[in-house]
């Protein structure tokens, strides 16, 4: 009788288990719907303001004119030889992801080595408390920690965080800026890529912007004015078009970390519904041997009785 009570509270503790997963399913559903729309919005209003900087150069950036226009800005100026380089790890500050967390880690310990053997120094600025204790667990410095990021974060937020990383750049703290995150790719398909965010080149401007040179009338002038100059509205343009591709980086990031958490939690409930069908079926058989067992005592109790 005890081994049947015993197969009663498993089956009981993991229907309790099977709720949670499900609603948390359910819960990170909802929120890759909503950080999908918050997505393709930045994807959509860093195209916008990509299509701005051939209009402010007058030229297209990979244009022998555009490019050294460009690089009089200090965030896409060169700075010398490269010994040091900051990697901003995007993680997230939640488990039960999946590999999610894991996969960005080891990314970046990978990332680490291969820089050591260029001889560079590699400094990290993490984001996301899961990154943060791994590193800090393993004693690896951190030169800035980003412990809090969630799906409602502002692009105010945002903003403090990337002008930190410009003033720090421009102290000449590091040389250069790499971005680790996630793609999101499909619902079940992400990869961790890096990409170089500081400093800003020519490559990067032209990313995300359909048109190769400024917008012309039909004689052959572009069709904007800019005022007051062209090195004060590309002094503008440049660091919201870094700040915009960072928030879109961490949308992402937060998207392919939902995407992994549905998938978890709907594998873990499809374990836990098999889970309670084979507890379920030990239990029939063991409480029909024990019914069995019953009524062979009684029976041969009964004709001992007869005896």
């Amino acid at each position: 009788m005890a081994k049947t009570r015993e197969i009663r509270k498993r089956i009981t503790s993991v229907r309790n288990i099977h709720k949670i997963t499900r609603t948390m399913e359910r819960v990170a559903q909802s929120k890759a719907m909503k950080l999908t729309g918050r997505f393709d919005d930045a994807r959509s209003f860093r195209a916008h303001i990509g299509r701005l900087l051939p209009e402010a150069l007058g030229v297209s950036p990979g244009a022998q004119e555009g490019a050294e226009r460009l690089l009089r800005h200090p965030l896409a100026a060169a700075r010398g030889p490269v010994k040091r380089v900051l990697l901003f790890v995007i993680t997230s500050s939640r488990g039960l992801c999946g590999g999610y967390n894991a996969r960005v880690i080891q990314f970046t310990v990978a990332r680490m080595a291969a820089l050591k053997a260029e001889g560079k120094e590699p400094l990290l600025a993490v984001m996301g408390r899961k990154g943060l204790a791994y590193f800090r667990y393993h004693e690896i410095p951190v030169a800035i920690a980003m412990p809090e990021i969630e799906e409602n974060m502002p692009f105010a937020h945002v903003d403090e965080i990337a002008q930190g990383v410009f003033d720090r750049y421009l102290a000449g703290e590091f040389e250069a800026v790499e971005v680790i995150s996630t793609r999101y790719r499909t619902k079940v398909a992400q990869d961790v890529a890096a990409w170089p965010f500081l400093p800003f080149t020519v490559a990067a401007a032209a990313a995300g912007a359909p048109h190769k040179g400024p917008t012309l009338g039909p004689d052959l002038n572009p069709l904007y004015i800019v005022e007051p100059d062209r090195d004060r509205v590309i002094g503008l343009i440049v660091p919201l078009l870094l700040k915009v591709e960072l928030f879109r980086t961490i949308l992402e990031a937060m998207l392919s970390e939902q995407a992994q958490r549905s998938i978890a939690m709907r594998s873990a409930s499809d374990n836990a519904d098999s889970m309670t069908k084979r507890l379920t079926r030990t239990y029939n058989r063991v409480r029909q041997a024990q019914i069995t067992n019953e009524m062979i005592e009684i029976i041969s109790g009964s004709e001992g009785g007869r005896t």
